[in-house]
């Protein structure tokens, strides 16, 4: 009895302490209920100007050669809303149906866009695009963790039409045997395959924008190139290229580099025990690593090729749900449509969505063909003999259109942001080798409308973008490996970019799909890049902020060995643009 009254009378006593010393997290919580509260208000208050819901009238692409691929939304599962005009199914990569290709293909929504299409590939080798679809930047969206699909207010087909496709033979839905030795074998066959799709849906001249993630830094540069190479508009008119945490050269570069001084710039994700922190500190210097331009890495032992999977073991066994995609996550395991990269699917969850017989028959897919996010099926059968897509294919797509866009989630540990600048640093593309300017100014994305809470995304400096002689690389804060999942804003404002809507990544322009044209701050109010990450330069110990590290890659001259002068010829061969974590230990 006397515990109850306790219990009873200690409540009341500290709400009414509360009232006069109320503990700061409790105060924060309040203003965070408040602004949430507000911005809910304001989104039931507020106007959406799309409806995404409304289809095209008499659609262009709705032929007798089309219409066996048009999709019956109201069959898919779980997707309660009309999702549009959409088309799918498989098409061959030449004139013989013994391999095939699967496509879904959106229309844009707007039907004032002008003869362009967008592709999308996901990466792997080997990943399904129907997971970017899905879960980044189609106009359903399923992502990882939530309650159903919904439509997604962020979906590239808003802007343009939009073809997510499944390559090369051996992904996801697409059938028969993989054959690829290396990706001018990946681009003669997709170029078979696009012209049937082009043929059939009619866009002969349709300027063609191509765009992927993560191992589609080699699938897009050489299909791309191979592209402008058969000097064909009719068919294959390419006009820009929009990559997301690619793979441009090897992997020492990419990867193992900056992984020691990818760990020291996120201290609170990585608190790795002082034995194992040395030895991986070492082992960077031993392997040249740390002090790359004058110990150019052209053998490498097998502790030194090891040094990321070693990390990733560490910090695993510290956070069994260590996500390598975006290293900010931790368990539990979220729930996965798709299945995710490790085909987890909890006890009592429905099959995989597109492994679901409804859907294959909605999607006119192979209903004999057992979908996988990324296959176990070798597409390369012999491995990808490819030269890096940095040595050539990117530069004949930056000559040819003087519209290429490399983007970096700053969180993501498969492929590492300081991978892409030294990647970029390491190029020769417009007569000279890498950037000549220390990358420093703004990624902006404009301030909109607040959007429901399974939608929403952010506005205002997201990282760091630079552009020089027809290439911008941007590197984005808060996103791992997907930046069109982790930051959908992010994404749709770069796309804006790539078709030419407004003119750069700094531009203060509202979103086109913004009727209400939401006020944006001004110019000299956004300062310099930001975001977590900062190349700590030859000793990775090095608390100096601006410090620089020359990089050079495998088999190539340094920098200051007949480089460009200024930034790119000096000590700042490589420098992971931002100043990043100065701004947070400042």
């Amino acid at each position: 009895m006397k515990l109850s009254l306790l219990t009873c009378v200690l409540p009341l006593a500290a709400a009414v302490g509360a009232s006069r010393h109320q503990p700061m997290h409790l105060t924060r919580q309040a203003e965070w209920k408040k602004r949430m509260n507000a911005h809910m208000q304001a989104m039931h208050t507020e106007s959406t100007p799309y409806d995404v819901t409304k289809r095209q009238l008499g659609s262009q692409f709705l032929n007798d050669n089309s219409t066996k691929f048009a999709v019956d939304g109201s069959k898919l599962p779980n997707i309660t809303f009309d999702i549009g005009e959409s088309y799918a199914g498989s098409l061959p990569i030449g004139s013989s149906n013994s391999s095939e290709l699967f496509f879904w293909f959106f229309p844009s929504a707007d039907a004032a866009v002008k003869k362009e299409i967008v592709i999308w590939f996901t990466g792997g080798p080997g990943c399904s695009s129907m997971n970017g679809l899905f879960a980044e930047n189609g106009p359903v969206t399923w992502m990882p963790g939530t309650f159903a699909p919904t439509l997604n207010p962020w979906s590239w087909h808003r802007l343009s039409n939009v073809v997510w496709i499944d390559q090369p033979v051996g992904t996801g839905f697409s059938t028969g045997t993989p054959t690829a030795n290396n990706e001018n074998d990946v681009a003669d066959q997709f170029r078979g395959f696009w012209k049937n799709f082009v043929d059939v849906f009619k866009m002969q001249g349709y300027a063609v924008y191509i765009t992927g993630e993560s191992y589609a830094g080699a699938y897009c540069p050489y299909i791309a190139s191979g592209m402008l190479d058969q000097n064909d508009k009719e068919y294959f008119n390419v006009s820009g290229m929009l990559i997301y945490d690619g793979v441009y050269t090897d992997d020492s570069v990419s990867e193992r580099v900056p992984a020691v001084p990818f760990i020291d710039s996120l201290p609170g994700m990585f608190p790795l025990n002082e034995t194992f922190n040395k030895e991986i500190h070492d082992r960077h210097k031993s392997c040249g690593y740390a002090d790359y331009l004058e110990n150019n890495v052209t053998a490498e032992t097998k502790a030194c090729a090891s040094i990321l999977f070693d990390i990733d073991d560490a910090i695993t066994a510290l956070n069994p749900c260590f996500n390598i995609y975006r290293v900010t996550d931790g368990c539990p395991f979220p729930y996965d449509p798709t299945g995710g990269v490790d085909n987890y699917v909890p006890q009592g969850a429905p099959a995989v969505y597109f492994n679901q017989t409804e859907v294959k028959k909605a999607l006119h897919a192979p209903l004999d063909k057992t979908w996988q996010l990324c296959s176990s099926t070798e597409v390369f059968p012999h491995g990808d003999d490819s030269l890096p897509s940095n040595q050539h294919a990117i530069p004949n797509v930056i000559e040819h259109t003087q519209n290429v866009m490399l983007v970096h989630g700053a969180l993501d540990m498969v492929l590492l942001a300081n991978g892409t600048m030294l990647a970029v640093q390491n190029m020769t593309w417009g007569g000279k080798r890498g950037f000549d300017s220390r990358p420093e100014l703004p990624l902006y994305v404009p301030y909109h409308s607040p959007g429901d809470r399974d939608t929403t995304a952010g506005a205002g400096v997201y990282g760091t973008a630079h552009t020089e002689r027809g290439l911008t690389v941007a590197l984005v804060a808060f996103s791992g490996h997907m930046v069109p999942a982790h930051q959908p804003s992010v994404a749709f404002r770069q796309v804006e970019v790539l078709l030419g809507r407004v003119p750069n990544l700094q531009s203060l322009d509202p979103f086109t799909t913004d009727a209400n044209a939401t006020q944006q701050p001004s110019a000299n109010s956004l300062g310099s890049g930001v975001g977590p990450q900062v190349w700590l330069g030859g000793n990775s110990n090095s608390s100096a902020c601006n410090g620089a590290s020359g990089v050079t890659g495998k088999g190539s001259t340094s920098a200051a060995e007949g480089g460009s002068a200024g930034w790119n010829r000096a000590t700042l061969a490589v420098t992971i643009v931002f100043l990043w974590v100065c701004a947070f230990l400042v």
